[in-house]
């Protein structure tokens, strides 16, 4: 943390930045929405040309599945972000899935730990038992899963941006 009048100011301007971004995502969850389909579609792709620039490094007999991988995730990238309306109206689904997945990992994670004699297994099988009912309420609702999304967005928004201008207030006495 810099302690300058200087870094104080920034983070006030990026406190209130994040603050209106957390409003703005309240008012227009449909932008947003967009907004995220298009982030998704630039990853996914990314990820892809990352997947085929590792193919080309790796003498392992493993690396066919390696440019497998890359090359459908750059079709997948570029199909999302060639088609984002259609992208964002599937994106609670998109999640929904991604989440259920997860939490089904963190279920089996959780047993795992168990038989290995942790003793706060029970933490990671609660959020994953957690996970996983959300998981299914996106899927199964899938505008609750956008609101779930945008509102999720909007709430760190709004956290980030008090964080921030908290930050720059500690900042301001300290240097008094």
């Amino acid at each position: 943390m810099l302690l300058s009048t200087k870094s104080s100011i920034w983070l006030t301007v990026t406190g209130i930045i994040f603050i209106l971004a957390g409003i703005t995502v309240l008012a227009y969850p449909g932008l947003t929405l967009e907004s995220l389909a298009i982030l998704l579609g630039i990853s996914i792709l990314i990820t892809g040309i990352a997947q085929m620039a590792a193919f080309i490094g790796n003498t392992q007999e493993e690396r066919g599945w390696v440019l497998f991988a890359g090359i459908a995730d750059v079709i997948i990238g570029l199909f999302l972000l060639l088609n984002i309306t259609p992208t964002a109206l599937a994106l609670p689904f998109i999640i929904g899935f991604w989440a259920l997945f997860t939490s089904l990992s963190k279920v089996a994670a959780a047993f795992s730990l168990k038989k290995r004699g942790f003793t706060n297994w029970g933490v990671l099988l609660a959020a994953g038992i957690i996970g996983f009912v959300i998981a299914c309420l996106i899927i199964y609702y899938p505008v609750f899963g956008a609101l779930f999304i945008t509102a999720y967005v909007s709430v760190f928004l709004l956290f980030a941006g008090a964080m921030s201008i908290a930050e720059a207030v500690f900042i301001k006495r300290i240097l008094k």
